[in-house]
């Protein structure tokens, strides 16, 4: 700390007043205020403001923000607009305590250095002699507290100097610490605009890109204005060395806020303020900006939360969402530490939320290089939790959406690529898929692929190409799902040679067959499908053959049972069709009986009443069929009723519906036909509208509408009713057979249609 006595020179008591024992007391007590930087911009509204708190009875003001948002400046402000309002003011810089900075920086300018010596060993009696002094002086005085980031050093304050008399102005990242709220002054960065225009007093670049890249700047860094000065001024002292913005974002995308070699030694206002001239490099002021070192030091439980939070994405987040992934044992002392960060200005809070500001964020993620993985691993596993699946089913799939969304975010800031991340993102794909946004789980299959290479797991990398060629399936990208699921045999193969005796290696390759098939039959090449499904049920046998009491093994059997009876059917091998699937429908039915409740086993049971009844009806078997279809309606309507957000099950039950409906049309019961297709129909609608770019809902719909048109055209006898829904068929199954080619069945059903209208 400078020496003050020195500094007060004959020109500092020039406007000295003199009281009735002739002592004179300067009309500055202490040093210069901060300095008001020439950069200065805007902040009208809120100099008029602090004005109004201090000019009312109270008399008392708290500024507060995270650090770097300009705290120091407007006080800075604020003193040079009304310095001619007071007849004395004070400056304090209060990094160590105010109560110790009133002790140390005031008494020579009110002449108590020696009153004060009588008390050396008594600072409470210290504090009260210059507050003494302090109060008799005349009104209006002003007294800034800069820098006063400790909540127990503020009440202290308080409650020590409580009638003190004086304008009190505090700037401090603490909040909610005032007796009185309305005290508080809550600021925050500047205006995009005016944001821009003081970086551009620092650093301007002519050319396209510039104004897009200093956009992107200044929201990463929340427009901190520490760091709108510091890194502006770095790439003005770099700009000679061939430094650009473009440069700039990719070194702190590459070292977060850290620059290391290229960070220059500049000036700023802000590290005059302080005093701390040893602080110039962009590194050393950003270090300072928050001093986490010193949290670490004093509170390292609260230290290693913050840095936890870091973790995740620097946007606010609800208190029972970090409750769940931070403390899910103890929400309540978890709400404590974290009020306790908000108090000393390390996070910002409404109460209901809580958020990390990016240029602290980054500052953390730096300091902890090391420590991330051990840091964030339990939020890892919670979010495992969240995400956890049964088979293809997303089991928490009604609360999972709100931590959906912060999961690559958390996978970016850990920096890491392993088994457990990749655990994460395999579930998180069921769930975008059960939720039916392809978008996000095309997103979630490839984030997932670049973990697996990052981390040389070829079976989680495996998986993942599966992930890829089933949202490319998803979307009517088929040339490109085939590619993935080759890509997936390929590895699987791979995988279960160099291992035979991994029976999880070997179900994969068994699995990869299945998906190859599927496309296989989407292509309209159903001699390779069966192919590929024989296979696939050979490796399923074998496995159920060796581990009977392994449920997934012979699930998995039954789905390959399932999957060549429908091949047969679609081949008119309808024999050896109704042999496949009456064993599918038997196993699963154990299962399901066995473990009534797994939903896995559940669906999987009303896929198998789907397809049986598929091939008594191809054999004219109208009355088995109709009894397995209501079977499979009535496993729909559970499974949809218990999850409606899955897409997956509200289309199963649209699926029993017009399987319902074709079965009673087909019988003569007319009046249930028709309602059952409606129903079909409505449902058909709900799904496409949600879900446009699901290739499968918009051929259901289309489905849909060529039932109804059937049924009005030939068991109604109402050729124009028929007429109209055979248009709205024709139209989808023409946009489909255009944009997919691929899929054989679009181009016969659009002819169907378009057959069908012309007779």
């Amino acid at each position: 700390m400078p020496d003050i006595k020195n500094q007060f020179n004959q020109s500092t008591f020039n406007d000295a007043k003199f009281f009735g024992d002739g002592k004179p007391i300067p009309r500055f007590l202490t040093p210069a205020a901060a300095a008001v930087p020439s950069s200065f911009l805007g902040r009208e509204k809120e100099l008029n403001d602090i004005r109004t708190l201090l000019t009312r009875q109270n008399t008392l003001a708290l500024v507060n923000a995270e650090g770097g948002m300009g705290k120091t400046t407007l006080a800075a402000r604020y003193w040079q607009q009304y310095e001619n309002a007071y007849q004395h003011l004070a400056w304090l810089f209060c990094e160590n305590g105010i109560l110790a900075a009133l002790r140390a920086q005031l008494p020579h300018a009110l002449g108590l250095v020696e009153t004060l010596n009588q008390y050396a060993d008594k600072p409470d009696q210290q504090t009260q002699v210059i507050k003494t002094e302090m109060a008799n002086l005349p009104k209006d005085c002003l007294l800034v507290l800069d820098n006063a980031n400790e909540e127990d050093h503020i009440r202290a304050f308080q409650q020590v100097m409580s009638g003190l008399g004086w304008h009190v102005l505090i700037t401090s990242r603490c909040s909610k610490v005032l007796s009185d709220a309305e005290s508080e002054y809550k600021i925050t960065g500047l205006p995009p605009a005016q944001a821009k225009e003081l970086f551009k007093k620092y650093h301007d670049e002519k050319n396209l890109d510039f104004e897009t890249l200093l956009d992107r700047f200044l929201e990463a860094i929340g427009y901190n204005t520490l760091c709108i000065e510091v890194f502006s001024k770095n790439l003005h002292e770099g700009a000679g060395l061939g430094m650009s913005l473009t440069s700039l974002l990719e070194k702190l995308e590459k070292n977060g806020l850290f620059l290391v070699e290229e960070s220059f030694m500049i000036q700023t206002d802000w590290a005059n303020n302080i005093q701390k001239e040893t602080l110039k490099s962009t590194d050393q002021l950003i270090e300072a900006l928050y001093n986490v070192a010193d949290l670490q030091q004093r509170h390292p439980d609260l230290h290693d939360l913050l840095s936890a939070t870091a973790l995740l994405p620097a946007e606010n987040h609800p208190l029972w969402v970090l409750g769940e992934l931070l403390r899910p044992d103890d929400k309540p002392g978890l709400k404590g530490q974290l009020d306790q960060l908000a108090k000393k200005g390390w996070l910002a809070t409404d109460s209901a939320t809580y958020r990390i500001s990016p240029v602290l964020q980054k500052i953390l993620l730096q300091r902890n290089a090391e420590r991330r993985w051990a840091l964030g691993e339990p939020i890892v596993q919670q979010l495992q939790n969240n995400f956890e699946t049964e088979g293809s089913h997303s089991k928490n799939i009604a609360s999972a959406g709100p931590f959906a969304e912060l999961v690559f975010g958390l996978a970016d800031n850990l920096n890491d690529a392993n088994k457990e991340l990749s655990i994460v993102f395999d579930r998180l794909w069921v769930y975008h898929t059960a939720t039916g946004n392809l978008a996000k789980a095309m997103n979630t299959a490839h984030k997932n692929r670049e973990i697996n290479e990052r981390s040389g797991d070829k079976n989680g990398l495996a998986i993942s190409y599966q992930y890829l060629g089933d949202t490319h399936s998803a979307l009517g990208n088929l040339p490109q799902a085939l590619t993935f699921f080759e890509k997936f045999n390929a590895l699987s193969k791979e995988l279960h040679e160099a291992y035979p005796e991994n029976v999880e290696f070997k179900n994969g390759l068994a699995i990869s067959y299945q998906f190859l098939g599927n496309t296989q039959t989407e292509l309209g090449y159903l001699p390779q499908a069966l192919t590929f499904f024989e296979q696939y049920n050979q490796l399923e046998k074998e496995l159920h053959e060796t581990y009977p009491q392994n449920a997934d093994f012979k699930k998995s059997l039954a789905i390959s049972y399932s999957k060549l009876g429908g091949t047969h059917t679609e081949l008119g091998n309808l024999h050896q069709a109704l042999i496949c699937n009456e064993n599918a429908n038997q196993m699963i039915k154990e299962l399901h009986e066995a473990y009534p409740e797994n939903v896995e086993f559940k669906n999987g049971l009303s896929i198998s009443y789907s397809k049986l009844g598929e091939t008594h009806r191809a054999l004219s078997n109208l009355p088995q069929a109709l009894t397995l279809f209501k079977q499979l309606n009535q496993l729909a309507k559970e499974l949809h009723e218990a999850y409606p957000e899955n897409v997956e099950f509200k289309n199963g039950l649209s699926i029993s519906y017009s399987k319902l409906g074709s079965t009673h049309s087909a019988l003569g019961n007319l009046t249930q036909a028709l309602t059952f297709f409606e129903q079909y129909n409505g449902l058909a609608k709900e799904l496409h509208e949600a879900n446009p770019e699901n290739v499968e809902f918009k051929n259901g719909l289309a489905v849909s509408y060529s039932q109804l048109g059937r049924f009005f055209l030939d068991k109604k006898g109402d050729s124009q009713k028929g007429k109209d829904y055979f248009q709205q068929c024709f139209a989808l199954w023409k946009d489909l057979s255009e944009e997919y080619p691929d899929y054989v069945q679009f181009r016969k059903y659009f002819e169907w249609a378009n057959n069908a209208l012309g007779d």
